[in-house]
């Protein structure tokens, strides 16, 4: 058996990770969602990743992911059980901020947001360097506090999710061009709806994903611990209260075969990654 089984079966079992008859219910009754209502592996992550937040692929396949208020990008391996193979800083001093979203474009760029708007575009660097940024502002500091970013290919966008916004309870996702570089709403939705369908008491966003097969939208909410899935038009397809240990869900990003890839900040304990397989 490889390291990897090794880790994930040992994982499984400690966290009884197979489906819960809650979450078989649970998924009855909230629709069709792409992905597996039980993770199939969970992996503790390196002390140094204890703050994690957003996760991204690149389109090689790769994943990377961000600390949560120091510009340090970390290229994770689920191979090596979610070890780190390589980080980078951004800028020398390292660039310091609330961080809450990653996304990678398909020319290699990549963008990370803080909580206020503000967007580093930077490339990727070796082990250990230190990557030069553009800032770019949004706009968006007097609309909402934004927590997860994605980028929208066929729009040539990127997707910004609102956690809380200045004038509405709703889930508010903003496109922001890369062309004109302003921001419109991109897709409303009532929380009590997304909540009542995930069968939780709100739901708030924490990070933002496109699934590059369907172009479903998945919106994630960490402090009601539960996903939602959009169509590209906006109409809920389901949703779903997260399974199993997630002390603080914050990132989310499809992963190059398929599956729905999960960061959890480690909060007391250590940072956790989590792998939901794809439904056939």
């Amino acid at each position: 058996m490889t390291t990897t089984r090794v880790v994930a079966a040992a994982c499984l079992a400690l966290l009884s990770c197979g489906p819960a008859p809650e979450a078989q219910r649970a998924e009855a009754r909230t629709g069709s969602s792409l992905f597996a209502a039980a993770a199939d592996a969970q992996w503790r992550l390196p002390r140094r990743l204890h703050e994690i937040s957003g996760l991204a692929v690149a389109p090689d396949g790769r994943l990377f992911g961000h600390d949560d208020e120091a510009g340090v990008i970390h290229e994770l391996s689920l191979e090596a059980g979610g070890g780190v193979v390589k980080s980078f800083a951004l800028g020398e001093p390292v660039a310091r901020g609330d961080f809450e979203g990653l996304a990678i474009a398909p020319d290699g760029a990549f963008y990370i947001v803080e909580s206020t708007g503000r967007l580093l575009r930077f490339r990727e660097a070796g082990d250990g360097a230190h990557a030069p940024f553009e800032t770019l502002d949004t706009g968006m500091r007097d609309v909402c506090e934004i927590e997860g970013l994605a980028y929208h290919a066929r729009r040539r966008g990127l997707l910004i999710a609102c956690k809380a916004h200045r004038e509405t309870t709703d889930v508010v996702l903003y496109l922001w061009s890369l062309r004109t570089r302003r921001a419109s709403v991109f897709l409303q939705a009532p929380a009590s709806q997304v909540a009542q369908a995930a069968f939780v008491q709100a739901f708030r966003p924490s990070g933002v994903e496109i699934d590059p097969r369907t172009n479903r939208v998945i919106v994630l909410s960490a402090r009601d611990r539960a996903w939602a899935e959009f169509s590209a038009a906006g109409v809920l397809l389901a949703a779903r209260r997260l399974a199993g240990a997630h002390p603080q869900p914050e990132g989310i990003a499809v992963l190059r075969d398929g599956a729905l890839a999960v960061a959890d900040e480690g909060g007391d304990l250590r940072a956790l990654l989590t792998r939901y397989p794809r439904t056939p």
